[in-house]
């Protein structure tokens, strides 16, 4: 496998600016939407219809790229050419309520819809020869959400929520550029044209969503057991400005508190290509799941401002481990042909997770308080942890 330096850097420059970007748009979603008179309730309806439009665009976009229908690359700019537009409105224009959220709704989408694509990038290139550290440049990405998060927190104080959607607008118009300067060297390109035939006559034969369920029943199990697992991981990420209030937390300590969480992903991933050689994936997607309730059990316990802190650190253990390891794991349980689609079901997993969990965390917020419903977000997570486990298989052929 061979290693191109200026793509792997281009990869890594991807997901710093993606997560950057997301970093302002959901990580502080709350917080701005508060600040522009939305409800708990209708910020939580608002993020669950999101979440059930991505349901159906992300498999859409993969099942489009799979089929060679739209090459990656031109979709994802298309895709983040949109959310500019959208997102310009959002900051030049005093939108009333619904029309806000309908702006809102479409960047939010768009975003989510990307997402699954950048993960299927990296193995995109191997195609070619190239080998991507995938690991590498998606800790990076949470070290550029963690710095994202952490001056954020401090620009909303000092100058207003306006700072939320101006920063992930210039952080999505560099995105635009860096994807567009995508090129595969043409000795590369050349040495996969011999196999062009045999990969189209495997195209033809691709599986539609239900027969893709069908024929990989373990794994949308497995998909279910991740839907559970992030239901208080989306709760705590989109409404923890609510979480942390009665507490005494502010939106700079907010900032802090996601940058913790984000910062300690960075060392967790980059070491990821080289620990899965001598631990599985499927051992790591266990793991992952036991401290993810973990995490959670300690944030319902939190008395303080500190104890969120410290919880924010088994974020190492947790989504640090699991994201690296869920995108190995497809790339070893499903077949070549369908591997886009494979990816797209974990991403529409963890999508789905926030239909449930942002449309009854915030009817639950309102209606019986954070404790309550973190609480409940706990048992939900040992259900979802339980689930991983009994789905998970083993991978059957050797890490080269």
């Amino acid at each position: 496998m061979k290693k191109t330096g200026i793509l792997d850097v281009k990869y890594s420059l991807t997901q710093i600016l993606y997560f950057a970007s997301y970093s302002a748009l959901m990580g502080y979603a709350s917080v701005y939407l508060l600040d522009q008179g939305v409800s708990n309730s209708l910020i939580g309806t608002t993020l669950a219809l999101v979440s059930i439009i991505a349901v159906f665009t992300q498999p859409v976009a993969a099942s489009a790229v799979d089929k060679k229908t739209i090459k990656l690359q031109t979709l994802v700019n298309i895709i983040l050419i949109v959310t500019v537009a959208l997102s310009l409105c959002l900051y030049f224009f005093k939108l009333q309520t619904m029309i806000l959220l309908c702006v809102f709704v479409g960047i939010v989408t768009c975003m989510m819809t990307i997402q699954p694509l950048f993960n299927s990038m990296a193995f995109l290139f191997e195609k070619y020869g190239i080998h991507i550290n995938y690991g590498l440049a998606r800790g990076l990405g949470s070290a550029a959400y963690a710095l994202a998060s952490a001056v954020l927190g401090y620009l909303v104080e000092d100058f207003g929520t306006s700072a939320i959607p101006l920063f992930y607008i210039i952080g999505n118009i560099l995105l635009i550029l860096v994807v567009y300067t995508y090129v595969i060297p043409k000795n590369q390109q050349k040495e996969i044209q011999a196999t062009d035939q045999q990969q189209e006559e495997t195209e033809q034969e691709q599986l539609s969503f239900f027969k893709f369920c069908a024929m990989y029943k373990k794994f949308m199990v497995f998909v279910v057991g991740v839907v559970l697992v992030f239901f208080t991981h989306t709760i705590i990420n989109n409404f923890f400005i609510q979480v942390i209030t009665p507490i005494g937390g502010t939106e700079s300590q907010m900032g802090i508190a996601v940058f913790i969480a984000a910062i300690v992903e960075l060392p967790a991933m980059a070491m990821f290509n080289v620990i899965r050689k001598k631990i599985d994936c499927a051992t790591f997607l266990k793991i992952s799941a036991v401290v993810f309730a973990a995490k959670h059990l300690l944030t319902f316990l939190a008395t303080d401002i500190f104890m969120i802190y410290v919880a924010q650190v088994l974020q190492i253990g947790a989504y640090a481990i699991f994201i690296p390891a869920s995108v190995y794991y497809v790339n070893e349980v499903i077949s070549k042909a369908d591997l886009v689609k494979g990816q797209s079901m974990v991403t529409v997993g963890i999508t789905a997770s926030g239909i449930i969990a942002n449309f009854a965390g915030g009817i639950l917020l309102d209606a019986v308080g954070v404790h309550d419903l973190l609480m409940i977000g706990v048992a939900v997570s040992v259900i979802g942890a339980l689930i991983v486990f009994l789905s998970i298989e083993k991978k059957k052929t050797v890490i080269e």
